[in-house]
């Protein structure tokens, strides 16, 4: 056993590189009162609320020991789904002296999805780490679950924009997924199959090779490092897959719901892909002709992004405050729905996270699909929210970009519950429905995953 040195600290202190270095950092300043003020917006109700349901999506994966000698192997399970219910359910509650089971089922309506994926030292049908993923994603995604279309469909209408009926669309691979392989330039149309041969190699390439999750697979070092990328873009298709079934069954009906992700609007990583995609339904979507009056456009898409953590939510804590005082000001003209603060790059980049505040490329312009905020409600919860904006990402968001905002904050408002520090009802029960715990969850998918697993 070696023993640290305790004096090692005295060449880091007296090295000039090390002090030339801490010389040229910052840090994000505080943001002061008055800069806020400034950029607050006072929310208004909406004069009519069209939204009716709420569509909450979440997830979670956990990680299981299959061997536990060295070199160890592991197994990764995921579930995730989507949580429905009527606004009007929720509402009705408020109005019972007592709430009776089959009272509170009727918001846990949820459609799970359950995944196990290998993650290190496991081989399905003696294919290589690599190859074993790729298949198991392949199958997950083009295998109907509750006898429903497969989410493998709504990736295909994602990435090709198939609700534009444009047949030229494509996706390009740059490389062939198989190793070894040296076919580059891959052209994927929409109508390729779900799996077709490299004409190079032989072996298969699967449409969900657009993910590009395999580029982050070692056979010797695992996969850990894909799963919250796999979590949030299967979290972001369960989304997709029903705004496209709402979408085909009547266009309308979206007005009608609000969905919810946990988490921002954004896919980060190998994903990252999709999101431009989702920019353009979105974009798409918030161009709706207006039946009443063909000269307006309806925007028919209601969705947000809600955080629970990270250097967002701890500057919302750190300026609430200065959120009150806003508030209060609001509540003497007379408005009691809130107040917002958009956040633009330089406001971003000067009090948040580090960067160049005289940047004029949006913050997140290849992760976001929506523009941030900071909304504090009228009963007192803040959060942090993003919401897709009309024209694209912007590096300067209003509050007449965002799409729909003054129906979805008002909605958003109606959804507290108290099972953490500003939680939302749609968001903590869909948690509570989908997650993994560390025990029993852990202990129990280890027991079942050893005992099925061949050796």
């Amino acid at each position: 056993m070696e023993r640290a040195s305790k004096i090692s600290h005295a060449n880091i202190i007296a090295s000039p590189e090390v002090q030339a270095l801490l010389s040229e950092c910052s840090i994000p300043r505080v943001a002061d009162t008055e800069t806020i003020a400034e950029l607050l917006v006072q929310v208004p109700d909406p004069e009519k609320q069209p939204i009716k349901a709420v569509i909450a999506v979440d997830g979670s994966f956990r990680e299981a020991l299959v061997r536990d000698e060295f070199p160890s192997a592991t197994l990764t399970f995921f579930a995730f789904g989507p949580l429905y219910f009527k606004l009007e359910d929720l509402r009705q509650l408020d109005h019972e002296t007592f709430i009776a089971p089959e009272d509170l089922a009727k918001l846990k309506t949820i459609q799970r999805f359950p995944l196990a994926v290998p993650t290190r030292n496991i081989s399905r049908r003696g294919l290589g780490l690599q190859d074993s993923i790729r298949l198991t994603l392949h199958e997950f995604l083009f295998k109907r679950h509750h006898d429903d279309e497969p989410l493998g469909v709504t990736l295909r209408w994602l990435v090709f924009r198939q609700w534009t009926g444009d047949r030229t669309q494509s996706r390009t691979l740059e490389h062939c997924p198989n190793l070894g392989c040296t076919r580059e330039k891959i052209v994927l149309l929409p109508d390729t199959p779900d799996v077709f041969d490299c004409q190079v190699c032989g072996k298969p390439i699967y449409l969900a090779d657009v993910l590009r999750l395999h580029e982050l697979v070692d056979d010797e070092q695992g996969a850990s490092r894909i799963t919250p990328y796999l979590l949030s873009a299967l979290e972001t298709l369960a989304l997709v897959h029903l705004i496209r079934a709402l979408w085909e069954m009547k266009p309308l009906l979206l007005r009608e719901v609000l969905f919810i992700k946990d988490g921002p609007l954004a896919l980060f990583g190998q994903v990252f892909t999709l999101v431009e995609p989702l920019k353009d339904l979105a974009t798409f979507l918030g161009q709706f002709p207006d039946p009443a009056n063909p000269t307006r456009t309806l925007p028919l898409l209601n969705v947000v992004g809600l955080e629970k953590s990270g250097s967002f939510v701890e500057h919302a804590a750190n300026i609430e405050k200065s959120l009150d005082k806003a508030q209060d000001a609001a509540r003497a003209d007379g408005i009691d729905a809130g107040v917002m603060l958009p956040l633009s790059n330089e406001y971003i980049y000067k009090y948040v996270i580090p960067g160049d505040p005289g940047s004029t490329i949006p913050y997140g312009q290849n992760t976001y699909w929506g523009g941030k905020m900071i909304f504090k409600a009228k009963d007192g919860s803040t959060y942090v929210a993003t919401v897709p904006t009309f024209g694209g990402h912007k590096s300067k968001p209003e509050f007449k970009d965002f799409m729909n905002l003054t129906e979805v904050l008002a909605a958003v408002s109606e959804l507290r519950c108290s099972m953490y520090d500003n939680a939302l009802i749609p968001v903590a029960l869909a948690n509570r429905l989908v997650s993994l715990s560390e025990a029993p969850s852990s202990r129990i998918l280890e027991t079942f995953a050893k005992d099925s697993i061949r050796r």
